[in-house]
């Protein structure tokens, strides 16, 4: 399928089996993918965050020495040059940047918290956040809005969705619960995304693999449950899905919805969602009202947790945990559907996209 006009990227993947972050080139044009290479990052590295000029990424590793390591992102050939590893006590399952770059904020799902650090202080080896909020029952993602006033956390064990106001002062900054958000219980809101415009907010559900629809007023933060998208046909043979614990029999666990990553098309027309158990891609349609109307599914790599939009708004690109290849998918402007354009060999225990496009 040709994409005439749009820009290559690079997409970057972490292999948390492998502890090593992988570098992809995909074309603009025929979303033919290449391997290019592997840096070394530690061991379980999983979430990652890019700055707001692509030129510098954070990744967190969350095995027995848990850190965050920064690399240099060169956009015109894709290469990762090491800048710095700093020692960190949280497992953080997300984490992302305000839109200065100014500081991180990480989101740790065993620790039931939220962290705050200042960025430029990761280049120290050993760094403290400057603020940690406890009793977010296993907190799972982080994200602020483009302003850099606010942050959404979900909280899955608790069915919540809080707002935080980011409040800074000439050196420091903050952040102070603004509002408690209830969606319905047994929903297990996973991860969060917002429109284009920033006037809705999304939000993924671990346990039936729909998407809440809230809107929000850019001025406030504040959000208001407006709808939760259908579940989808293509999921009817499995049973709702519940917090995972090694205890959890293998063959409950097979029966069982279990969702993961969401994304949002550039023009905000469609939202994904992937699957893991059933190894799919589900896609949702935007309508004129602002619900979600199930638009179909896509079989992908086995257990995605992570894809990835080019900015371009052409290509889909997906991995998974039980996967050692990577996958791109040319999306259809009109139907939101997936066409599989190009595959190629990855890593072992794949789990995070992010994407540079190439200058």
């Amino acid at each position: 399928m040709s994409k005439t006009g749009a820009a290559s990227f690079f997409a970057i993947v972490s292999n948390a089996g492998d502890g090593d972050i992988a570098v992809f080139r995909v074309d603009g044009a025929t979303g033919d993918i290449e391997h290019l290479a592997r840096y070394p990052a530690g061991d379980t590295v999983m979430p990652m965050a890019l700055s707001s000029d692509g030129r510098v990424l954070h990744a967190a590793t969350r095995g027995a020495t848990r850190s965050i390591v920064t690399y240099a992102a060169d956009p015109d050939t894709g290469r990762l040059a090491h800048l710095h590893t700093a020692s960190i006590e949280s497992s953080l399952a997300y984490i992302t940047l305000t839109p200065s770059d100014e500081w991180l904020l990480g989101a740790s799902y065993g620790e039931n918290s939220v962290s705050l650090y200042r960025a430029n202080s990761l280049a120290s080896g050993a760094v403290e956040p400057r603020q940690v909020i406890d009793g977010l029952v296993h907190a799972h993602a982080v994200i602020a809005s483009s302003d850099g006033h606010f942050a959404y956390v979900t909280s899955l064990g608790s069915d919540t969705v809080l707002c935080f106001a980011i409040v800074r002062d000439a050196s420091n900054a903050r952040l102070e619960l603004a509002q408690k958000v209830h969606v319905d219980a047994g929903f297990g809101p996973r991860h969060l995304r917002m429109s284009p415009d920033e006037k809705t907010l999304y939000v993924s559900s671990e346990f039936r693999a729909t998407v809440a629809v809230l809107s929000r007023d850019s001025e406030t933060g504040m959000l208001t449950p407006r709808s939760v998208a259908p579940r989808a046909p293509a999921l009817a043979h499995l049973n709702d899905g519940c917090v995972r614990t090694a205890h959890l029999d293998p063959a409950t666990a097979a029966s069982l919805v279990w969702g993961a990553d969401l994304q949002v098309t550039p023009d905000g027309r469609f939202v994904y969602i992937a699957e893991r158990t059933s190894s799919r891609l589900i896609a949702y349609r935007v309508t004129s009202e602002g619900s979600l109307q199930y638009a179909g599914y896509t079989d992908t790599e086995a257990q995605p947790r992570g894809f990835r939009i080019d900015p371009s708004g052409g290509f889909l690109v997906a991995c998974g945990e039980k996967s050692a290849h990577v996958s791109v998918y040319a999306i259809d402007a009109d139907s939101g559907a997936l066409s599989a354009v190009s595959r190629c060999a990855g890593g072992l225990g794949a789990n995070w996209v992010e994407i540079v496009p190439q200058t």
